[in-house]
């Protein structure tokens, strides 16, 4: 079976990897992400491609490779919630999605260098915030956990004491929504299977 190169060095995306006993390479994407003002949907799906041909393009040597690029955004209102600058701009997010709902969405492609196919899909799963009071969102800055992570919280962390509720993958919600990422293994070659892996 060909080995699974992620084009990343997302923890989150390797832990889920690892959970599932998918076997991997994680080789990091050269690619500077850019927003644009097209619809958040199909940033994602475009900056997946984008990563794998980056690498690509850094690392010729990979060329036959399955690589596996993946880009997650937070919508609010139809806008990219990007990393908080610092803890005033995180305080500020946490307040706009106390007691609201917003958008996960994650874009995967995946490339086989033997038979030069792409295939893109997304997920969206939506989460709604408690209304959360002052002293909650002054604790859940003191944990750090917003540091670095889009819309100022994490899931798998503390920030699951923030949310009322999922709808959809929450696999999606940590970065790699597991089941798509699987059907599009076995779109790509049925020799892909749990029970094969």
């Amino acid at each position: 079976m060909q080995k699974l190169i992620l084009a990343s060095q997302s923890p989150r995306r390797m832990e889920i990897l690892k959970k599932f006993s998918i076997p991997f390479s994680a080789v990091p994407s050269p690619l500077k992400e850019e927003f644009t003002d097209d619809p958040p949907k199909e940033q994602v799906i475009r900056l997946s491609k984008e990563k794998i041909d980056a690498l690509l393009k850094e690392k010729p040597e990979l060329s036959e490779s399955l690589i596996l690029g993946a880009d997650t955004c937070i919508s609010f209102h139809h806008t990219i919630m990007g990393k908080p600058s610092d803890s005033a701009h995180a305080e500020k997010m946490l307040k706009d999605f106390s007691g609201k709902t917003h958008q996960v969405i994650t874009g995967l492609t995946l490339y086989n260098g033997q038979t030069l196919k792409y295939t893109q899909k997304s997920e969206l799963s939506d989460v709604t915030f408690a209304s959360l009071s002052d002293k909650e969102i002054a604790w859940y800055l003191s944990t750090d956990e917003w540091k670095d992570v889009a819309g100022g919280y994490r899931i798998q962390g503390n920030g699951a004491l923030l949310i009322e509720s999922i709808s959809g993958s929450y696999y999606n919600i940590m970065g790699l929504p597991i089941r798509l990422f699987y059907g599009m293994l076995t779109e790509q070659n049925p020799q892909f299977t749990l029970w094969n892996l």
